[in-house]
């Protein structure tokens, strides 16, 4: 008879696994609340819904993943900030359609399951879950030796959230006149690291020692700047009105991101000079030659998230913003035009 040949000797040690999942156990019920009604580990999370302060309540879905940023915590040897990326590009990604974060779930896929690197990952995630008030309800951790190389790392993740029909900005209401306000990024975010790499480490042979230009941290330190969530500053200004639009800053940059916010007949114009680009764009910018449209194209060079309002009420939500703890500038104006962007 053949040898007996098992799952582990396959490249899966179910055993490995359970052990690591129960070392994540205290992360994930730290976001538990009592509308939860299922366990970790359960075949679905469950949880009731209050909808008693709701009079038309929508429910706002969105996934996403950190991208290659995982190279780079893979060579920093850092990947508690790929769990906290994971959920605030999903909470920003929400606060655009006015939705409050009810649940997240994540997905960790790697070759072979390595304890740390798991448990880093959900620690980040339950931090800033717990301090937006979002329960991680559940995920799946996935170890694929015939699909992913040996040593690298895959981080996404579902958020689902719950908005006031009414609250929801749409296009319709942007109009010719209105001011965009800008909202300081932290640095990449979660976009982009393909380019950045490539001119940084492969074009300029630059380490993740070597001190960032113009800052007091290394390169390594600044490509790990964590994803800002921009939720506790900008969800109570949805309460008065004011915003007639708003765009998160990701994967297509100003070009694709801020035309989504608008209706058929506007542009939005951007004055670059509205802020002050920060070192680490300005830098792979220099050492790759890459092209102004490109950079703006790529990455948020700043900016992570954009708000449209009434041009008499700029004052007033850039002193709630900078009262709330927020960076943020007057970059721009909504004109005439075809959905579009044009930056000057």
């Amino acid at each position: 008879m053949p040898e007996e040949f098992t799952y582990r000797d396959a490249g899966v040690d179910i055993d490995a696994m359970n052990r690591a999942l129960a070392s994540i156990k205290e992360s994930v019920h730290r976001t538990f609340t009592p509308a939860v009604l299922s366990e970790m580990g359960s075949f679905g999370g469950m949880m009731s819904l209050d909808l008693q302060n709701y009079r038309q309540p929508v429910l706002v879905a969105s996934i996403d993943g950190v991208g290659t940023k995982v190279r780079v915590a893979r060579m920093m040897g850092q990947y508690r900030v790929l769990g906290h990326d994971v959920v605030a590009h999903g909470v920003n990604d929400l606060l655009v359609q006015a939705a409050r974060p009810l649940f997240f779930l994540d997905y960790l896929a790697m070759a072979k399951l390595e304890a740390e690197v798991l448990q880093q990952v959900v620690e980040g995630a339950s931090e800033l879950c717990q301090a937006l008030g979002i329960v991680l309800l559940g995920g799946e951790t996935a170890e694929m030796p015939d699909v992913y190389m040996p040593g690298e790392v895959d981080v996404a993740g579902c958020i689902v959230g719950i908005a006031e029909y009414s609250q929801i900005p749409h296009p319709s209401r942007v109009a010719p006149g209105d001011a965009v306000i800008g909202l300081a990024s932290n640095g990449l975010h979660t976009n982009g690291y393909t380019l950045a790499r490539r001119v940084l480490f492969d074009i300029a042979n630059m380490s993740l020692n070597d001190p960032l230009p113009d800052s007091q941290i290394s390169l390594g330190e600044a490509l790990l700047q964590p994803h800002r969530p921009y939720f506790n500053a900008v969800f109570p200004l949805l309460e008065s009105d004011v915003v007639h639009g708003m765009a998160h800053i990701t994967g297509g940059g100003f070009y694709e991101n801020i035309p989504r916010a608008l209706p058929s007949d506007a542009r939005v114009v951007i004055d670059r000079r509205s802020w002050e680009v920060p070192p680490i764009f300005r830098l792979i910018q220099e050492l790759g030659n890459v092209p102004e449209a490109e950079m703006f194209r790529v990455f948020n060079m700043g900016i992570g998230y954009v708000l449209i309002v009434a041009r008499e009420r700029v004052n007033e939500v850039l002193s709630l913003l900078q009262t709330a703890g927020e960076q943020a500038w007057l970059i721009g104006e909504v004109q005439r035009g075809s959905r579009e962007v044009q930056i000057i």
